[in-house]
C-alpha cells in the first residue's frame, strides 16, 4: 500500500512537469521561425550581394581524407584540385535581390546550386577562400573577376566570412561589391597620366634638342674621321695593320656610344606601359646624369653625386622614373640659368630615408622658390617660367605617388631648393 501511494504521490508530479514541458515545444518552434525570420530579413535586406554557402558536403570529404592536415592544405595544394573540390561539393543555398541584379539572373533560384558560377573567371579565388577557411580565418577579402550571366566581366571586391560556432560551422557568407566603374575610371586616368608623361618626355627632349644633337654629332664625327684615316693606313704600300686595328676599335667604341645615346632617347620617346621591375636607383641616376652631363655643361652647371652604396632595390618602372630626375634635373640648370647665379651647381644624393624607404635628393644652387609658389609647383600646369607648361613636376608627383612613394620641396638658406624624393624599398630586400 505504501509503495502503490508513493506510486500515486508521484503522479501528479509527473503530471504537472508533463503539463508544463508539452506548451514549451510550441513556444520554442515559435521562436526559432522568429529567428529564422529575422536572419532571413537580414539576408534580403543587407544592401550588398550576398550568398549563404554550405560547405557542410566540402568539410565532411576534408575530414575523410584527412586534407588540410596540420594546416598544410595536404593533398590540396594545387588551384585545380580545390576548385575541383568547391564546384562538387559546396552548394548556394540563400541569396538576396541585390545578388540577383548584381549577376543579371532572371531570378534568385538561378543563384541556388553549385557554387562554381562564381568563380568561373577567378578559380585562384576559390582555391584561397578554402585555404582560408581551413586555416580558421574568420574573414577573407580579395579582389576578383565575376561573370555575369550575360556574360559581361566584372570587377568585384569579395568578402567571404566564416561563423565559427558549433550550431553553423559549415556555414559562409558571401558578400561583393561591384567596382568595374570605379576600375574603369582608374583605367582611364592612368592612360590620361600616361598620355601627360609621354608629353611631358617630349618636352623635355625638345628641351635637350641641342645637346642630343651634340651627343650624337661627337661620335659620328670621330668615327667618320677613324675610318678615313683607317683606309689611308690600309692603302699604304705596306699597311700599318697595328694602326689600323687601333682605329677599328675606336670606330667600334664611339659606334656604340652613338647606339647608347639614341637608344635613351628611344627609351624616352616610346608610349607603353609602365613594367614594374627591381631598379637600382644608384643605376638610373648614373645613367640620367650621363644623358643630362652636356645639357648642363652648356650652362656651365657642375653636377655631383653623392650616392650611398649598396642600397637595396625599389620596385619601379625604370623610364618613368629614370624621367623624374631628368625633370628634376632640367628644372635645377633652368633655375640657376634664369638666377643667373654666382655659383652653379647641382647636387645628387642617395640615401636611406625615414622607415622602409630610399630617399632621392637633387639640390641646386638657383635660388629657390617664391614663399607663395611653394605650395603650387606641383600643380599641373603651373609654371614660374614665362614659356613653361608646367607639367614637368606635375608629373613627377604623379609618377612618385603610382610608385608609393612622395616627393618634397624645401628652400634652403641662400643656395636654392632641394627636392626630396623617397620611395618604398622593394619587399623582401
Amino acid at each position: 500500500m505504501k509503495s502503490a501511494r508513493r506510486r500515486n504521490s508521484q503522479t501528479p508530479a509527473a503530471d504537472s512537469e508533463s503539463s508544463t514541458a508539452a506548451p514549451a515545444a510550441p513556444r520554442v518552434y515559435r521562436e526559432l521561425k522568429a529567428s529564422e525570420a529575422r536572419y532571413r530579413n537580414l539576408i534580403d535586406n543587407v544592401p550588398l550581394p550576398l550568398w549563404q554557402v554550405d560547405a557542410r558536403s566540402m568539410t565532411r570529404l576534408v575530414d575523410e581524407q584527412g586534407l588540410f592536415a596540420g594546416g598544410s592544405g595536404g593533398g590540396c595544394g594545387r588551384t585545380s584540385d580545390l576548385l575541383a573540390l568547391v564546384n562538387g561539393s559546396v552548394v548556394v543555398t540563400g541569396v538576396n535581390e541585390s545578388a540577383t541584379e548584381l549577376l543579371r539572373a532572371a531570378n534568385s533560384e538561378d543563384l541556388l546550386g553549385p557554387v562554381g558560377y562564381l568563380f568561373a573567371a577567378s578559380p585562384d579565388t576559390a582555391a584561397r577562400i578554402v585555404e582560408a577557411r581551413f586555416a580558421e580565418r574568420r574573414n577573407h577579402v580579395e579582389e576578383m573577376k565575376l561573370r555575369a550571366f550575360d556574360g559581361q566581366l566584372l570587377d568585384v571586391l569579395l568578402f567571404a566570412t566564416f561563423p565559427q560556432t558549433p550550431d553553423c560551422a559549415d556555414l559562409a557568407l558571401i558578400m561583393m561589391v561591384d567596382v568595374t566603374v570605379q576600375r574603369k575610371t582608374e583605367q582611364q586616368l592612368q592612360k590620361v597620366q600616361a598620355d601627360l608623361a609621354h608629353a611631358s618626355r617630349l618636352s623635355a627632349l625638345g628641351e635637350l634638342v641641342a645637346t642630343i644633337a651634340h651627343e650624337v654629332r661627337q661620335p659620328l664625327s670621330v668615327i667618320a674621321t677613324d675610318a678615313d684615316t683607317a683606309t689611308r693606313w690600309l692603302d699604304r704600300t705596306e699597311p700599318n695593320l697595328p694602326k689600323a686595328r687601333e682605329l677599328m676599335t675606336r670606330l667600334a667604341e664611339n659606334a656604340h656610344r652613338a647606339s647608347r645615346v639614341i637608344g635613351r632617347i628611344q627609351d624616352m620617346t616610346a608610349k607603353r606601359d609602365p613594367v614594374r621591375a627591381p631598379v637600382d636607383l644608384n643605376a638610373i641616376v648614373d645613367e640620367t646624369i650621363a644623358f643630362i652631363s652636356t645639357e648642363a655643361r652648356l650652362h656651365a652647371v657642375v653636377l655631383s653625386q653623392q650616392l650611398q652604396e649598396g642600397l637595396p632595390a625599389v620596385m619601379g618602372d625604370r623610364i618613368q622614373l629614370q624621367q623624374v630626375v631628368v625633370n628634376l634635373l632640367l628644372n635645377s640648370i633652368q633655375a640657376i640659368a634664369a638666377a643667373g647665379a654666382e655659383r652653379r651647381e647641382i647636387a645628387v644624393g642617395t640615401s636611406y630615408g625615414a622607415g622602409d624607404t630610399i630617399s632621392l635628393s637633387v639640390h641646386d644652387t638657383g635660388g629657390g622658390i617664391a614663399p607663395e609658389h611653394l605650395g603650387r609647383i606641383f600643380d599641373g600646369f603651373f609654371s614660374t617660367k614665362a614659356d613653361g607648361i608646367g607639367i614637368g613636376l606635375a608629373i613627377c608627383r604623379s609618377i612618385v605617388a603610382e610608385h608609393e612613394g612622395t616627393i618634397h620641396v624645401y628652400n634652403t638658406e641662400g643656395e636654392g631648393a632641394r627636392f626630396v624624393v623617397s620611395l618604398p624599398i622593394r619587399p623582401g630586400t
